[in-house]
């Protein structure tokens, strides 16, 4: 069983001190099925945007850590042909999913953990990931592990959930029992490290990974989507609620959903450079050390 443990590591942001344990065989928790392209006016493809922009120009191997089942992988096969692409992640449910899913054949996955690629020293010339920071118990040593691998010039560029940034809903309820969004996501997809922007630009910084672009997303229509998301997962875990509640829940989230997934877009496009929000797309290049 794949496991995420909570425990806070000296120097790494966390957002709790409780034990806590994710599986992540869990088909029901397997991330990165489907189809992505750009083009469609979503968050999702918003986060593909933006990262293609940021590799724009990189050439030669191209990793993503936390692949899942594959989505963000064949993406970027179907619009960098020339790259050679690899997935890691620590589902073996998930890479079964991200082969099977693979038509091409060309991209190559590995089982590994982020705390522990399975991958030499200065392998790869872009290093990509998404939503991986907030699942891992030593954000730092994920941060190690990215550095380690990347070949010097090379670019790395994430997207980070930063839950723990202020002016935010997710800053006022930091601390609600009533909505205990924090909560609903850690046992719901695993989050365990509640981050801040600033922390994350520091860490990647102090690695050799020099920051050179911040954009920022998930902002009040991104958030109010995220909220009324897990609450709905919530409340559809209960099974003792009722069958009439459960369609009363899912006709509310539903009515929130549709409109806030695709209204985000327009808003995160145009205060992008806002930081009053918890979605943080980051790019670094590695530092050449001269011999």
């Amino acid at each position: 069983m794949a496991t995420a443990q909570h425990q806070a590591s000296p120097g790494t942001p966390s957002g709790g001190e409780e034990p806590f344990h994710f599986d992540y065989e869990d088909v029901k928790t397997v991330e990165g099925r489907g189809e992505l392209r750009t083009g469609t006016r979503d968050l999702a493809a918003l986060r593909l945007e933006r990262c293609l922009h940021a590799i724009e120009g990189a050439q030669g191997s191209l990793l993503e850590i936390g692949c899942g089942a594959g989505r963000y992988t064949r993406s970027f096969l179907h619009y960098r042909p020339e790259l050679q692409v690899y997935g890691c992640d620590i589902s073996r449910i998930a890479l079964a999913e991200a082969r099977a899913a693979d038509a091409t054949g060309k991209i190559e996955y590995k089982l590994g953990d982020a705390l522990n690629l399975p991958y030499v020293d200065n392998s790869f010339d872009i290093v990509l990931l998404f939503d991986v920071f907030e699942h891992v118990t030593d954000v730092g040593k994920a941060a190690d592990e990215v550095a380690r691998v990347l070949k010097p010039g090379g670019v790395f560029h994430c997207f980070v959930p930063c839950e723990g940034n202020r002016r935010t809903i997710f800053s006022i309820l930091r601390h609600s029992k009533r909505i205990p969004i924090h909560r609903w996501k850690r046992d719901h997809i695993g989050h365990i490290q509640i981050l801040t922007t600033g922390q994350m630009k520091r860490g990647l910084e102090q690695r050799g990974l020099h920051v050179t672009n911040v954009t920022f997303s998930f902002h009040l229509l991104g958030q109010i989507h995220d909220v009324a998301d897990y609450w709905r997962r919530e409340m559809l875990s209960k099974e003792s609620l009722p069958s009439w509640q459960r369609t009363l829940v899912k006709a509310v989230s539903r009515a929130i959903f549709v409109p806030t997934w695709r209204l985000a877009y327009f808003e995160d496009t145009w205060r992008r450079h806002d930081p009053k929000a918890i979605g943080v797309h980051i790019t670094c290049v590695k530092e050449i050390r001269s011999a």
